[in-house]
């Protein structure tokens, strides 16, 4: 397999439509980040708004899909860790894109079929997809909850049903921090959902990052478009800095190889393809970090 190509697991789910009752309201006027990341992931679930700015992004940096194809890969490669390696059964995702095949459920279900994983989301087309489409009553759920807003993931019913906080409990927050400007205090908020879970849980995040403009000047200049053109037309989306990325794992002990490009985290080799192994061109690699810390 060329690391240029996009297996299956990477793509979205492509047969299923879901019909909801009453349906989700779906704005076409804005773009929505669960859509976008689908038209990266070639999957069905997105609008010509969504299209739209996933040409602004490519013009800023070609190549933008390596940047959400890593992220996920780091993602895959991160919960297979967690579970086969740790021994961790129990996973809450906060800020879940819509189902794909790799999802994290599937990743920890090769370690074992009965771990259990929390889908979090405040977009209400993502939790009507998990909900008719991944929700199994045994494995896996979905709650509405963000962020934002940790006392609501952590008290919700289904996911007391779900997770004992009393045991290590894998918490992701791919892909979802970065979308949380600095006035809404996401490190307070890492901090809320920290000090709810028992020692030996891990926090797995992954960020856009600008790099340093004195050592990578393009770099920075691609990182600094970006963020204008999600900030114009998503309303969200910050570039930080490594220094500031780091500070979310105030509280955790870092696990090596530590916070560094998501790509070279942990890497596979391209083959046999497996969720994970995807590997990044290198023209974006300095866009995207990724780290995991423990308790």
């Amino acid at each position: 397999m060329s690391r240029f190509t996009s297996p299956d697991f990477l793509r979205q789910a492509g047969g299923k439509h879901v019909r909801a009752k009453p349906p989700p309201v779906v704005d076409l006027a804005r773009p929505s980040l669960a859509r976008f990341h689908s038209f990266h992931l070639k999957g069905k679930d997105h609008f010509e708004v969504d299209r739209d700015l996933a040409t602004r992004a490519e013009q800023a940096a070609p190549g933008f899909q390596d940047v959400v194809l890593g992220e996920r890969a780091f993602l895959q490669r991160a919960v297979r860790f967690l579970s086969a390696d740790l021994g961790i059964r129990q996973f809450i995702q906060i800020g879940a894109g819509l189902p794909a095949p790799g999802d994290p459920h599937e990743i920890a279900h090769e370690a074992d079929p009965g771990a259990r994983v929390v889908y979090a989301s405040d977009d209400p087309m993502v939790l009507t997809h998990h909900r008719a489409l991944l929700r199994d009553g045994r494995t896996t759920t979905a709650v509405q909850a963000g962020l934002t807003t940790p006392d609501r993931v952590l008290a919700d019913a289904e996911t007391a049903r779900f997770i004992d906080l009393n045991e290590p409990v894998g918490l992701l927050l791919t892909g979802v921090v970065a979308h949380v400007p600095d006035a809404d205090d996401p490190a307070g908020h890492i901090a809320t959902l920290r000090d709810s879970l028992a020692p030996g849980s891990h926090l797995v995040l992954s960020h856009y990052c600008r790099p340093d403009a004195t050592a990578f000047p393009k770099d920075a200049q691609r990182a600094a478009v970006l963020e204008q053109v999600f900030a114009e037309h998503l309303g969200s989306g910050r570039w930080r800095t490594e220094r500031e990325i780091e500070a979310f794992f105030a509280g955790w002990q870092s696990v090596p190889p530590g916070m560094l490009q998501a790509q070279r985290w942990r890497t596979l080799p391209v083959a046999p393809p497996v969720p994970g192994c995807y590997q990044m061109p290198q023209r974006n690699r300095r866009l995207i970090v990724g780290g995991v810390g423990r308790l």
